[in-house]
């Protein structure tokens, strides 16, 4: 069997996030600083959310609304090691996972908020498996904004229909839909028809649960959905996890139902500036010569190499 590219596989994350985040900055760290200032909380972005940037910072200005002192971590610097353990280098993963969280408690928190579903899943199984330990404890952001429903001051009402797309195969899973359920409630104005998934979705709609699940199988089930979405007349699917939200987008041109993630709802009501998410647009015209076209002037202003770039493109929105 074939060693795993781990390169091609993390290498295009952040040269597409550099092109296309909103903000001239970025809104995660690697976590590499010597002199680490103390936060209250690490929020645990996880890699693959960088390819769709645009959530990344969303939940960062949300957090940031709410006044919480953190610090966002993200990217393959402070990878969880799942991937590596899903192929099999089950060493090479836990020394990973070791390197992360020995970045978490260098900042001394109270928790780590987590983002990603499966960097979460993860750690659940590393303190159940291993005799890894983090010092500090962690929770999922949702579970987290919810016990501080009181620090969002909504000033726009969000008069949308929607169906939130959340996962149930264990008591984490279900425990973030209800926290996102409980988050979007408090939204004025906003109506939510529930479009939780059950077990046989797996734990999220990344790449990894898509081939433990099945690739024709997950496909019935999207279509499923989004034709339980026409009928229920939503006028979009949001996703409570960024995998789903990336891996349902091309059900836009095929449904004709908006997808979109529940954070651009909550930020809508707090009145936070609107983010475009480039990685949608630019997933559905499939063209990355002209994608590089439109970042080069970005990309050369932030110093970012044409090549790697270019390469990011083509393996993001390349012939499929």
């Amino acid at each position: 069997m074939p060693k795993f590219d781990y390169a091609s596989y993390f290498s295009p994350i952040e040269p597409l996030a550099d092109a296309t985040r909103a903000d001239e900055t970025r809104c995660w760290g690697a976590g590499t600083e010597k002199d680490k200032a103390a936060h209250d909380y690490v929020l645990y972005l996880g890699c693959n959310v960088l390819r769709t940037v645009a959530l990344a910072e969303t939940i960062t200005a949300i957090l940031s609304e709410m006044d919480i002192d953190f610090v966002a971590l993200g990217g393959p610097s402070t990878c969880c090691g799942i991937i590596h353990k899903a192929h099999g280098d089950v060493e090479a993963s836990e020394t990973i996972t070791r390197q992360t969280f020995s970045k978490f408690e260098g900042y001394a928190p109270k928790a780590v908020l987590t983002y990603c579903p499966s960097c979460h899943a993860h750690m659940d199984h590393t303190f159940a498996e291993t005799g890894i330990s983090l010092d500090v404890p962690y929770l999922h952001v949702t579970e987290f904004i919810v016990a501080n429903l009181d620090r969002l001051e909504f000033r726009n009402r969000v008069e949308r229909r929607v169906m939130l797309h959340a996962h149930g195969d264990n008591e984490q899973a279900s425990r973030d839909s209800r926290f996102a359920r409980a988050i979007l409630a408090a939204v004025p104005g906003l109506e939510v028809v529930d479009g939780s998934a059950g077990p046989e979705w797996g734990h999220d709609c990344g790449n990894l649960q898509i081939g433990l699940v099945g690739k024709e199988k997950h496909a019935r089930l999207v279509t499923g959905l989004f034709e339980e979405a026409r009928r229920s007349g939503v006028d979009a699917v949001a996703a409570l996890y960024h995998s789903c939200y990336r891996n349902l987008s091309p059900q836009e041109k095929i449904s004709g139902v908006q997808v979109i993630h529940y954070t651009e709802l909550v930020a809508e009501a707090l009145g936070l500036a609107r983010r475009e998410d480039a990685y949608k647009r630019l997933h559905k015209a499939a063209d990355p010569g002209s994608a590089f076209e439109e970042l080069a002037g970005v990309a050369a202003r932030r110093g970012l190499n044409p090549g790697r770039l270019r390469k990011s493109l083509d393996a993001h929105f390349g012939s499929r």
